[in-house]
């Protein structure tokens, strides 16, 4: 993970309170997927959280015994996400989401989403990070590795997050294949669609 602009580093600090009692807080994961190597085994769980127009992103490591060992969660826009997603389906993210290696895009088809919360007055970075799967040096463009990770950072006098990147907090990581992005993006659209459907003012989050 790189660091950007500040520019680019964007709050997400209401992400955690969940006090807006107008929006639903939805208590079930929209995706949900559990993963097993020899080596590890964990999940990714993606939730709405309409209330900021965003979905929550967890990925985690469990031991053998199904215990938790660590999970590290992330908010990313959700109609940024939705439409990376869809460009990765119909085939236009090599070209519309191009190497960028000032964000931290490394490959074609990167998704980055840079973001921060307070806890414990305590300023906190969340960075998240989507790529090719990757092989020692080699990409391997038939699945995605899903980042996330939560970084000590200091706030600017712009309100903006700026992580500290050799003080990481949590990281974590998930290997998607493509073809599960198409069930990913498929739900999303459809969570979308249901908020947008039954919110006329869903704009104004």
């Amino acid at each position: 993970m790189t660091m950007v602009e500040e520019s680019q580093n964007t709050s997400d600090s209401n992400d955690d309170s969940e006090e807006i009692v107008s929006e639903r807080v939805y208590e079930k994961d929209l995706y949900k997927k559990w993963f097993r190597s020899k080596n590890q085994s964990g999940f990714i769980a993606i939730r709405p959280w309409f209330a900021g127009m965003k979905f929550k992103i967890d990925i985690g490591r469990t031991n053998p015994d199904g215990k938790l060992v660590s999970n590290t969660n992330v908010f990313v826009d959700a109609v940024d996400f939705a439409a990376w997603l869809r460009a990765v389906i119909n085939g236009s993210a090599a070209r519309d989401f191009p190497i960028n290696e000032k964000t931290g895009a490394i490959t074609n088809e990167s998704f980055v989403c840079y973001g921060g919360t307070e806890i414990n007055s305590r300023p906190i970075s969340r960075i998240l990070k989507i790529h090719h799967w990757q092989n020692g040096e080699t990409f391997d463009p038939t699945a995605f590795v899903f980042k996330a990770g939560h970084f000590e950072a200091r706030k600017s006098d712009t309100g903006a997050f700026l992580p500290n990147m050799k003080a990481p907090i949590s990281i974590d990581s998930i290997k998607v294949t493509r073809q599960e992005l198409h069930s990913i993006s498929y739900l999303v659209d459809l969570a979308l669609a249901s908020h947008a459907t039954n919110k006329v003012n869903w704009y104004e989050t």
